[in-house]
């Protein structure tokens, strides 16, 4: 039988774009749609800028291939796919996976799309890859979490990245099977990171996915040389299941393997702030909606829920990541202005006062009846109950389990192209937000993906 990562390999290996059933097709294609975007919209954000400037300044020079990163920046390969991760992490508005936990989109679509222009790979080659990237990530991501991530403070984005890029890229390289185990076990040996930055707003959480296309590229490199990784990397004794986590469930990485394709369970976020915060957000839009609400005229906000959703209190941020955490903010600026559609909204919330002032109105509680839910539908840890009163005593309630954008509630792709919209809303990109979701939703035909990132006149 031979172990997990030797398993997966085959799999992997044999993946052709003909053997991946339509619907995941489709669901590859809405990732792309929605980490291109957010790539664009970070490609004009400060964080971009910072991006830019790093890789301008210590990254390797033009003697690699040079692709175009997002804004028609021409840029060696490694430093493209540098600028792209940040770029489309920055927002926060980027893909994700609630049972493998992280942002697979994040790092996996510039992942593919850079080295796959550098590789001259077409639209087929491309997604193929991708879905053996997504397939990797969630099921590898699923024998460790949720304990690794909710216990143990280990960032999915960048330790199951590792091994989710190293599939993708051994895919594009053209691994054969023995390589491909050896680049998975070498990645799952070598991986990490920690989500720290959530207590203290700094910038780990934009940097998790770089941590997990170098890792995964280097993996990848060192398989075509001949270094051998462990074939019970993830199931082994001293392995990555029961490295990273307190509840190891290594056989979860190959249940149904070529039959259930994970990639059609990733969510789409619509607010700009930690997906924790998702459900309590949309109570609080549908509660205003419903009853007018303003923050004149709240009185109370209590926020019935579980200590993994309270972990995230903190009324007063001072960063911009500290204000995507903060549930207080997020509920005070959603109360405010009826949508969090990006980042910038935070970002100007945070110099008025009235914001402030109206999160202090915000109170959790933890709630054993939320807890006793959550405890039988593990899967909904954001589940929250919202009451609010208001200033002539009316109580306005709503629980909410699932936010929207799961595969339970799921965006269509109209929607999605709306949201494209905004986030290519006043960058070059505006003009042309149409031509190119119909590109991504005919990516499979396009003999040159690159034309995406063409500087548009």
């Amino acid at each position: 039988m031979g172990g997990l990562t030797w398993q997966l390999a085959g799999f992997l290996v044999g993946l052709t774009y003909e053997s991946i059933p339509e619907t995941a097709r489709d669901s590859a294609r809405r990732c792309i749609l929605d980490s291109v975007g957010s790539m664009i919209y970070g490609r004009y954000s400060p964080v971009g800028a910072q991006a830019l400037e790093h890789v301008r300044r210590v990254m390797p020079a033009a003697e690699q291939s040079q692709v175009t990163a997002p804004g028609g920046d021409l840029l060696p390969v490694e430093s493209a796919a540098f600028v792209s991760t940040v770029m489309a992490r920055s927002s926060d508005l980027d893909d994700g996976h609630r049972y493998a936990m992280g942002h697979p989109g994040s790092f996996l679509v510039p992942a593919v799309l850079n080295y796959g222009q550098a590789l001259g790979k077409n639209g087929k080659e491309m997604l193929t890859a991708l879905v053996a990237g997504y397939e990797v990530y969630i099921r590898v991501g699923e024998t460790i979490n949720p304990a690794s991530y909710r216990e143990r403070g280990f960032e999915s984005t960048s330790v199951t990245g590792s091994v989710s890029c190293a599939a993708a890229l051994g895919k594009l390289f053209g691994l054969n099977r023995e390589e491909m185990k050896n680049a998975l076990g070498l990645a799952a040996s070598f991986t990490g990171g920690l989500i720290e930055y959530q207590n203290d707003g700094t910038q780990g959480k934009v940097l998790g996915g770089v941590w997990a296309i170098s890792t995964g590229l280097r993996a990848v490199q060192l398989a075509q040389s001949g270094f051998t990784g462990p074939e019970e990397a993830i199931e082994g004794k001293r392995g990555f299941a029961q490295a990273f986590s307190s509840e190891p469930r290594p056989e979860r990485a190959v249940e149904d393997l070529g039959t259930e394709f994970k990639i059609s369970e990733v969510y789409f976020k619509a607010h700009a702030c930690m997906r924790g915060l998702h459900a309590a957000v949309d109570a609080m839009l549908a509660l205003r909606e419903q009853y007018g609400l303003t923050p004149e005229t709240v009185n109370s906000v209590t926020v019935r829920t579980t200590p993994f959703v309270g972990r995230l209190s903190k009324p007063s941020p001072s960063t911009v990541v500290a204000a995507q955490s903060s549930l207080e903010f997020v509920l005070a600026v959603a109360l405010e202005q009826g949508h969090i559609a990006g980042e910038e909204v935070l970002v100007e919330a945070m110099d008025r006062p009235q914001v402030l002032r109206t999160a202090q109105k915000v109170h959790l509680v933890m709630d054993s009846a939320v807890e006793e839910y959550v405890q039988k539908n593990p899967s909904h840890w954001g589940a929250v109950n919202l009451v609010i009163q208001t200033e002539d005593g009316h109580i306005c309630e709503k629980f909410v389990p699932l936010p929207l954008g799961e595969a339970e509630n799921p965006f269509s792709w109209e929607q999605l192209a709306g949201k494209f919209a905004r986030m290519t809303k006043e960058t070059p990109y505006e003009p042309y937000a149409g031509a190119l979701s119909g590109q991504i939703a005919a990516f499979e035909r396009l003999d040159t993906p690159a034309r995406l990132y063409r500087p548009w006149d």
